[in-house]
């Protein structure tokens, strides 16, 4: 229902609304938390002169009226009055009833507002679109996702224009690498105005400001990232939202932060704030009230069903997860947006969490309680890393290529070697002088199963340090393009992973949870860290109905090593990396030579 409420444009006509849940009214609302203790609520805004008073002025700001609902309370306000075309900012102002007085934004408003005022805002007139549904929604086991941070994707050359409009100049480029999906970092609104990463959001039905804002067509809002996501479904390329529904950035400012914190009298009566499981970041959601779960819900619902998003990146679903209890939190909620789904006819749609244990594999065993498709998989990242740097590998590296061991059937790890959260892999190694050795890693990642993920800028070997702790993590870390289009390295990186995305695509086994062995094998399969060299069976069913077989062997040495290598079958195979066809005997290649930093990826179909 809250995807309802907020400022409901009818015919350039405005009606404003703004829910309260009561639990004398509907006691399922909340077991914790009061009444705002509203005396009256007035909207102050831009478009207070096209109706006949002052705009901004408090004598002229229309009352709003307190009727019932079946959960509580709604304070409207309708102009009857068709407005002129543009973009209207506007604001709460609410008497409380010890007389205290403050400015509230709207927490269901569909658009945020400039600057750093935090209003909310409405549009009349404007381009109008609708969002078409991608063509084939593959399941999330057959994405190659790409973590796209819009405001560092687009720095570099995307000038005066709004950065989701920039989007679009580097969708060929995209399609090219031949990626299918895009996580998109948070593009719900935060206080302030300036750059975030967006995981401290306040309007979690909005989209930030600064990405849609053009001066040229300050209408034209929703109406860009609609435009963005079309265009990406006609590319056959699936949207990932990245939704932050464990916490809320509520602020120190009456005047900003999360509405539903600031509307009430006393702050800390808020229903919707306060301590849930483990949590740490800004304000919490108080998941036991119905009224967080079904506010976050209908969040959820709302992306799903007008911007037909292909799925959503739960971040931080640890803090928000309830262990032995289905009916609150990330749980019911995954439940939730299920059924909806379900209802809807919407196949395949991936709820992904970022399910960060102490315990890494805590996290496969907690997915499949939740009933989730996936969760990220940091146990790849680090070791690669240390792989990647030191040469050293151990055998914990097949449980780490082994990803989709111990998931329930139809769920995948999210895997990767570099997301936003910690420095490139280009920079643990030491730095881009050092960017071969990257490449044993990323054969790994795309050769094993799981939902494999890029982080912007890796697929060209883009080099930054993130600091592990501490509130300078979150900083810009811009995009240098020129190190694709003219450099060596980011040639030569963006051709292996273009290649290697190719043939994970056309080869169905590939991205099955078919992986031989684990652990160690007396065959020849398995980790060899004397000479820092594993090797792997991936096989299954082709696209054409055959059954087809890999042999993946990778050295993570500086040195070239030499190998008797096991195989399957007996006959002719291909090495995919370089084309060649070599004839297997005895069920062995002997004194195979493997080069440094490089991989074989053999390839036989029956």
């Amino acid at each position: 229902m809250y995807e309802t409420f907020g400022a409901v444009v009818t015919n350039n006509k405005v009606e404003f609304k703004v829910f309260f849940p009561d639990n004398s009214v509907d006691p399922s609302q909340y077991v914790r938390g009061d009444g705002p203790k509203i005396k009256e609520m007035r909207i102050r805004g831009d478009f207070q002169s096209k109706i006949g008073g002052t705009d901004w002025d408090l004598n002229s700001a229309p009352l709003m009226v307190k009727k019932t609902h079946p959960n509580g309370w709604l304070y409207t306000f309708k102009i009857d009055t068709a407005l002129p075309e543009g973009f209207y900012q506007y604001k709460y102002f609410v008497t409380f009833e010890n007389q205290t007085t403050r400015w509230v934004s709207d927490p269901c408003t569909k658009y945020g507002g400039a600057g750093e005022d935090e209003n909310a805002a409405f549009v009349i007139g404007g381009k109008i679109t609708t969002v078409n549904p991608i063509v084939n929604r593959l399941p999330p086991k057959d994405f190659v996702m790409y973590e796209l941070m819009i405001d560092d994707f687009t720095k570099e050359y995307r000038g005066s224009r709004a950065p989701i409009d920039a989007v679009h100049d580097k969708l060929d480029y995209l399609q090219d690498l031949g990626i299918n999906a895009i996580e998109f970092m948070p593009w719900t609104s935060w206080p302030g105005g300036g750059f975030s990463w967006g995981y401290d959001p306040f309007q979690f039905f909005a989209v930030e400001y600064r990405y849609i804002h053009d001066e040229a067509a300050p209408a034209d809002k929703l109406f860009k990232l609609m435009t963005l996501i079309n265009e990406l479904h006609s590319r056959n390329i699936h949207v990932i939202m990245d939704g932050v529904f464990n916490h809320v950035r509520a602020g120190t400012d009456p005047s900003r932060g999360f509405p539903y914190y600031w509307f009430y009298q006393d702050p800390g009566d808020s229903p919707y704030i306060g301590p849930f499981e483990r949590g740490g970041f800004f304000e919490e959601f108080d998941y036991e009230n119905r009224c967080v779960q079904e506010f976050i819900r209908d969040v959820c619902v709302y992306w799903l069903d007008r911007y037909e998003i292909d799925g959503i990146r739960f971040d931080f679903s640890l803090g928000f997860y309830r262990e032995g209890d289905p009916n609150v939190g990330i749980a019911r909620l995954i439940t939730e947006v299920k059924e909806y789904l379900s209802q809807a006819n919407k196949d395949n749609v991936a709820l992904m969490l970022e399910h960060l244990t102490d315990d890494r594999f805590e996290a496969i065993a907690d997915t499949n309680l939740i009933c989730a498709d996936g969760c990220w998989f940091d146990p790849m990242m680090f070791k690669f890393h240390e792989y990647s740097r030191n040469g050293n590998i151990d055998m914990e590296i097949l449980r780490r290529l082994n990803a989709n061991l111990d998931f329930a059937a139809g769920k995948s790890p999210v895997t990767y070697i570099e997301n936003h959260d910690h420095s490139t892999i280009i920079s643990a190694i030491g730095g881009r002088d050092r960017w071969f050795k990257s490449q044993p890693s990323a054969i790994a990642l795309l050769t094993s199963p799981g939902i494999v993920m890029l982080h912007n800028g890796q697929e060209f070997g883009d080099d930054y340090f993130l600091p592990h702790e501490g509130s300078d993590r979150v900083l810009p870390r811009e995009l240098r393009w020129s190190q694709h289009s003219t450099d060596f390295v980011g040639n030569t990186l963006f051709s292996l992973y273009k290649k290697l995305i190719e043939i994970r695509k056309e080869h169905p086994s590939l991205r099955s949870a078919n992986f031989y062995p684990y652990p160690f094998n007396e065959y020849g399969y398995g980790a060899f860290p004397g000479m820092d060299v594993v090797v792997y069976h991936r096989y299954g069913q082709s696209l054409d109905g055959l059954f087809e077989r890999f042999i993946v062997v990778v050295n993570y040495s500086d040195y070239d090593h030499y190998a008797d290598i096991p195989f399957s079958l007996n006959g002719q195979w291909e090495d995919l990396m370089d084309q060649s066809t070599l004839f297997v005997n005895d069920f062995h290649l002997y004194n195979q030579k493997i080069n440094s930093n490089w991989a074989k990826i053999f390839y036989r179909k029956d």
